[in-house]
């Protein structure tokens, strides 16, 4: 009787240990498919991002193109005209285009972009934006410019001492 009562705590004993190892191995598999998920969703809201700046830098350039477009029919149609609106409006979209750089950069920044496809598909035109003569000598002196996530990114891609 007393050997009867000790199996009896035995075959409980070994079948919770069979019940919580099945149970840890559950938990294992839906934990990784949680993880799963939640990285297929960090990389479609990544995705998301980046389609969105791309838009928005898309809209911005069109708008600067529309800028010139504007500025150059007007100083033609009025050769004798005062350009400064004109000029004002356009240098605005410039601006409104390095806002959208900005904030692209700022993502970059703070990872919450895939960084190496970012460096790939922006880095010719952080260049661009940042060398261009006139965007050079008005918003990018790097003691004065207001566009410091832009100079942060360029320089971190074009200063290869660091």
């Amino acid at each position: 009787m007393d050997y009867a009562l000790e199996i009896i705590a035995l075959v409980v004993s070994v079948s919770a240990l069979i019940i919580t190892y099945q149970n840890r191995v559950d938990n294992k598999k839906q934990t990784k498919k949680s993880n799963d998920k939640a990285d297929r969703a960090i990389k479609l809201s990544e995705g998301n991002v980046e389609m969105g700046l791309r838009n928005s830098i898309s809209n911005a350039r069109t708008n600067v193109n529309s800028a010139i477009r504007d500025l150059e029919n007007f100083k033609l149609q009025n050769p004798n005209a005062d350009l400064k609106i004109m000029t004002k409006l356009f240098w605005s979209s410039v601006e409104d285009l390095l806002n959208q750089y900005e904030r692209a950069c700022m993502l970059y920044l703070d990872d919450k972009l895939d960084k190496v496809r970012f460096r790939i598909e922006y880095s010719s035109e952080i260049r661009n934006v940042v060398e261009k003569g006139e965007y050079k000598e008005k918003y990018f002196p790097a003691h004065t410019s207001k566009y410091k996530a832009i100079l942060k990114v360029y320089d971190e891609w074009e200063n290869l001492e660091k």
